[in-house]
């Protein structure tokens, strides 16, 4: 299952651009900082090689974390599920998720789930280090912002309105 769901998300990273080759060492490097080191320390690591999904480490606390669009992330199993629902365009699971996206990120649309690069229109935003919930949960958190172009040094629900949508939590 864990498999299934990060072959899913290597072949959206694939398909949205990849950042340039790494050594495994400078991989790893760039996955450590992407949680705690007490949640990295203890994840299951993959990386996208080759077309195929390579394990480097095999965890025992249940989050997955690999390097994705240059953005290191730490993913708990119902936030995998959730994934793989947003990148195959699948309702998302009736499960809440946490995501540790703590070295920040390359930006998004903040409006659509699947724009892959900053256009007019798009609403791209850029969070840098934090932690994202998503699943139904963040359907019923009611006094965070939802506007298109949101503080993002302050929580606020990316993609508002769509299956996907999910709660941004900046980390300073």
């Amino acid at each position: 299952m864990i498999y299934r769901l990060c072959a899913a998300a290597w072949s959206m990273a694939a398909m949205a651009g990849m950042a340039h080759a790494q050594t495994q060492d400078e991989y790893m490097k760039r996955v450590m900082a992407a949680a705690p080191p007490q949640v990295v320390q203890n994840a299951t690591i993959v990386r996208m090689e080759n077309g195929g999904m390579q394990t480097l480490q095999k965890g025992s606390n249940q989050f997955t974390c690999m390097v994705a669009k240059g953005d290191p992330m730490c993913l708990d199993p119902n936030a995998m599920e959730w994934a793989n629902a947003w990148q195959t365009h699948a309702p998302p699971p009736d499960k809440t998720g946490f995501v540790y996206m703590l070295a920040g990120d390359t930006g998004a649309s903040n409006t659509d789930p699947y724009a892959t690069d900053k256009k007019e229109g798009n609403h791209w935003i850029e969070t840098g280090s934090h932690v994202m919930v998503v699943g139904p949960a963040v359907k019923t958190m009611v006094g965070y912002p939802r506007a298109a172009d949101p503080d993002p040094t302050k929580p606020y629900v990316m993609w508002a309105g769509t299956p996907y949508e999910h709660l941004m939590i900046p980390v300073r």
